[in-house]
């Protein structure tokens, strides 16, 4: 039992080992890691989705932000003066992040400037803020306490001193908590996680008054929920003295607050929960991979300098003029039967290589679909204009085939023509010149080039 409908529940952890942390999706009650970059607070706007890098240096001057949407990584931001990170929250275009060891919470610009800050007195982290949340455009957060020494809050959490407060004003709208974290406003109520006393409660935002409660077993801080349920993290590490290999996500109904089911995420600590679409879980898992043949090139030379070729011979030759044997190759799709002088034609085609030698679009001499234009009864060119070419999507190993998008331009006089889609090496050779059979090859009738509308306007962008 996990979060209804297409979104999908994301856990961000960390730990003390390299297995301890990362990002999890957690889909049909199973955790599965996505990466184990160590995270703390998590945002997603709709859009996007920020993450702040756990900082293990407590005195860093600087925060890491990295900025995803459903395409991969959008924007990696280093957040000068932001110190020991704990939590990120949109604001529109900018965002707030909690700078625990400044007693502060900062506002950045997308390109990382500084804009605003609101910051609380004393020496550093004697307040130990850690959470953001925001309700009806004022910001709250999470704090241990009201502290006059660096760290004060530390005995045993310091019972019944932490609370939630207004930033602007400092004033606390719930207090009497240990160690809390996650502050969110739901059904009218106050929700926290108490985080020392190992439990999710639920404030009366009138009398200050706890209203309802669910026993966690363990130490809560992450907190997101839907229509049914309340999604709940907790571990057991800050709990007990032990070190544990595991955390967990606490499934709470929303209308009875009684636990439902306990999911094992594999992070010894969680610091947060968030609801998310699928395409920005696509997107977290591309990652930096956003240039599908430059993430072929490197993943290739990955696995064989593992497999001890420092330089391997069979990762730059891919790029070099092929042997005049390895022009073997099949191009198949569909061609149009007609088409209008002069049009771009997008055409799905399937590639594949019947050579023992690597097909890329590297340099030197770069591999590419492309096509020629022919008259169908002398088979001459009836195009003098070169032939566009389009990139391989990534290397293509031998006996293996990938889809492409071919990009062909029409010829600019109307008439009946023969369509030719091959691969050509820039500079070496035509791949059909050698192996005729394997392109794709049909009879075009090209009509007359349609007229542009009249008054057209120019498009804004």
């Amino acid at each position: 039992m996990t979060a209804t409908g297409a979104a999908v529940l994301l856990a961000s952890g960390f730990g003390d080992d390299v297995s301890g942390g990362g990002l999890f999706a957690i889909e049909a009650s199973l955790a599965q890691r996505i990466d184990r970059i160590a995270t703390k607070g998590l945002a997603f706007d709709g859009k996007r989705l920020a993450r702040i890098l756990r900082s293990v240096a407590e005195a860093a001057e600087l925060a890491e932000v990295v900025i995803y949407d459903a395409r991969g990584v959008l924007h990696y931001l280093r957040l000068d003066g932001a110190t020991s990170p704990k939590d990120v929250a949109w604001d529109g275009e900018n965002l707030a992040v909690v700078s625990s060891w400044n007693n502060s919470v900062q506002w950045f610009s997308p390109g990382g400037k500084a804009v605003r800050e609101i910051r609380f007195p004393g020496p550093i982290d004697c307040w130990h803020l850690n959470c953001l949340t925001r309700h009806e455009d004022v910001w709250y957060a999470t704090m241990f306490g009201a502290f006059r020494t660096h760290r004060a809050w530390l005995p045993a959490m310091r019972k019944g001193e932490g609370k939630i407060v207004e930033l602007e004003t400092g004033r606390p709208v719930v207090e009497g908590l240990t160690a809390p974290h996650s502050p969110r406003w739901v059904d009218g109520m106050w929700l926290v996680c108490n985080s020392q006393e190992r439990e999710l409660l639920a404030s009366d935002p009138d009398t200050g008054r706890i209203i309802r409660r669910v026993d966690c077993d363990g130490w809560t801080r992450g907190l997101a929920y839907d229509d049914d349920f309340f999604y709940v993290g907790a571990c057991g590490r800050r709990a007990t003295a032990e070190s544990f290999g595991h955390a967990w996500v606490v499934v709470v109904d929303r209308d009875t607050w009684q636990p439902v089911e306990q999911i094992e995420v594999p992070a010894q600590e969680i610091y947060d929960l968030t609801l998310v679409s699928p395409e920005i879980v696509d997107g977290l898992r591309r990652g930096f991979d956003v240039n599908p043949l430059r993430t072929a090139e490197f993943r290739q030379l990955r696995v064989m300098t593992e497999l001890g070729c420092d330089q391997p011979r069979t990762l730059w030759p891919s790029g070099d003029p092929l042997p005049w044997g390895e022009f073997r190759f099949r191009v198949e799709g569909e061609l149009p039967e007609v088409c209008c002088a002069g049009d771009l034609i997008e055409l799905p085609v399937r590639v594949t290589n019947r050579s023992a030698s690597f097909f890329t679009s590297a340099a030197p001499a770069p591999v590419y679909v492309s096509y020629k234009w022919l008259d169908p009864a002398s088979g001459a060119f009836v195009e003098e204009r070169r032939a566009s070419r389009t990139w391989l999507p990534r290397t293509i190993f031998p006996n293996e085939t990938v889809e492409v998008t071919a990009r062909i331009v029409a010829p600019s006089r109307p008439g009946a023509v023969r369509l030719r889609v091959t691969l050509v090496q820039e500079g070496v050779s035509w791949f059909d010149d050698h192996d005729p059979s394997g392109a794709l090859e049909g009879h075009v009738e090209i009509g007359a080039a349609l007229a542009p509308p009249l008054n057209d306007s120019p498009i804004l962008i």
